[in-house]
C-alpha cells in the first residue's frame, strides 16, 4: 500500500504544476485503475525477507551466543563488585589495576570453588556426625538389645534347669547341701529327700548312716546299712561300717561274714583290715587275727593299735617274748589311752 500512496502524491505534485495544455482536461473525469498484480508480488517479496532476516537473525542467537551474553553480564557486575570494594578499601590499600576480563572471571571460579569446597567440607563433617549420632544410637540400642536378649536367655536357661532337672540331679543337690549343714537334723531331712529321689545314691547313704549313729539312732543306721547292702552287697564303705556296728554288739560271726564279701588277699584299705583283724581276734581266731595285724604293721608301721593286737594274737599263740617286744612297741608310740597303757604295762609285768 505504501507504493499506491507514494504514486498517488506523484500524480497530485504533477497536478499542481499543470499546465495550460492540460487546464483543458480538467473537466476529463480520471479512470480509476485497479492496482496491478506486480504489486502485490513485491509486497510478498518484502515480507518474505523480512520474515528469513527475523528467523536468521533469532537462529544466530545460539547457546554459545547466550553464554557469551551471560559471561559478559557476570564480568560486568564483577567489574561493579570490584569497583565497590576497591573504593571501600583505598582508606586501606593503594588502588589497584582493574582486573580484566580474564582475570576477574578466574577469581570469580576460585571463590565459587573454595565456597563449593567449604560448604561440601561443611556438609560432609555434618554428615559425619550424623552418622556418629545415629551410629551411637545404633550402638545403644544394640546394646540394650543384647543385654535384653542374654537376660532372656538367662530366664529361659534358669526355667529349662528347672523344668527340666531329673530326679538324680535333685538328689545331688540335696546331697550337697546336706554336706554344707551342720546340724545333724537339717542334713539328715536332705539326706532323706535325696535318697527318696535316688535310691542308688550311695554316698546319700553313707553320710545318713553316719548322721544317725552321731544323733544316737543306732537302730535307724543299721537299718539302713542293711537296706543298702542289699543294693550294693559288695561295696567297701558299707560293709566296713556295717561290720564295725556288729563288732559294737560283739556280733563277730556276723561281722566276718560280712566282711568274707570281699577277698581279703586283694585289698589293701587298712580299715578294712583293722576290722577284719578285729573280728577275728573277737571270735579267737588268733592265727588269722596275726597274719592281719602283719599286714597291717607292713601298711601302717607306726600306729599303735597294730602293735597291741599283733602283741595280743601272739600272747595267745603262746609267744611270750615276741608279745612283749609288740607290747613295748604300742608304749613307745605314746598314742593310746591311758586305760590301754595301764593294761599294756599289766601284760608286760606279767610276761616278765
Amino acid at each position: 500500500m505504501s507504493l499506491l500512496n507514494q504514486v498517488l502524491q506523484d500524480l497530485e505534485k504533477r497536478n499542481a504544476e499543470k499546465t495550460p495544455e492540460y487546464q483543458q482536461l480538467s473537466h476529463v473525469r480520471a479512470t480509476t485503475v485497479n492496482p496491478s498484480k506486480s504489486y502485490y508480488l513485491v509486497f510478498a517479496i518484502v515480507c518474505i525477507t523480512g520474515i528469513i532476516t527475523a528467523i536468521f537473525f533469532y537462529t544466530q542467537k545460539t547457546p554459545e551466543t547466550l553464554e557469551k551474553l551471560q559471561i559478559v553480564k557476570q564480568q560486568i557486575a564483577k567489574q561493579s563488585v570490584a569497583k565497590q570494594t576497591a573504593n571501600i578499601s583505598i582508606k586501606k590499600k593503594p588502588p589497584t589495576k582493574p582486573p580484566t576480563p580474564n582475570t576477574a572471571r578466574s577469581t570469580h571460579t576460585a571463590t565459587t570453588t573454595k565456597t563449593k569446597t567449604k560448604t561440601k567440607t561443611k556438609t560432609i563433617q555434618s554428615d559425619k556426625q550424623q552418622i556418629k549420632s545415629g551410629n551411637s544410637a545404633g550402638q545403644k540400642k544394640q546394646q540394650t538389645k543384647i543385654i535384653s536378649k542374654q537376660k532372656i536367655t538367662k530366664k529361659k536357661l534358669i526355667n529349662q534347669t528347672v523344668k527340666k532337672l531329673s530326679n538324680e540331679e535333685k538328689a545331688e543337690q540335696y546331697y550337697l547341701q546336706a554336706k554344707k549343714q551342720q546340724l545333724n537334723s537339717d542334713k539328715q531331712k536332705n539326706l532323706e529327700l535325696a535318697i527318696q529321689l535316688n535310691p542308688q545314691h550311695i554316698n546319700a547313704r553313707l553320710l545318713l548312716s553316719n548322721t544317725l549313729l552321731q544323733q544316737g539312732l543306732t537302730n535307724q543306721s543299721t537299718a539302713l546299712l542293711d537296706q543298702s547292702l542289699e543294693l550294693f552287697p559288695q561295696n567297701l564303705r558299707l560293709i566296713t561300717l556295717r561290720s564295725q556296728l556288729f563288732l559294737q554288739r560283739k556280733q563277730a560271726q556276723d561281722a566276718l561274714s560280712i566282711l568274707h564279701r570281699i577277698d581279703e588277699n586283694h585289698v589293701q584299705d587298712e580299715t578294712y583290715l583293722g576290722l577284719l583283724a578285729a573280728a577275728y581276734q573277737q571270735n579267737n581266731d588268733n592265727f588269722n587275727s596275726l597274719k592281719t595285724y602283719q599286714k597291717l604293721l607292713l601298711i601302717n608301721p607306726q600306729k599303735a593299735e597294730h602293735w597291741l593286737g599283733l602283741a595280743i594274737a601272739l600272747e595267745k599263740q603262746e609267744h611270750p617274748q615276741q608279745a612283749l617286744n609288740a607290747y613295748q612297741q604300742a608304749l613307745n608310740k605314746k598314742t593310746l589311752k591311758p586305760v590301754i597303757v595301764s593294761y599294756i604295762k599289766q601284760r608286760i609285768s606279767i610276761l616278765k
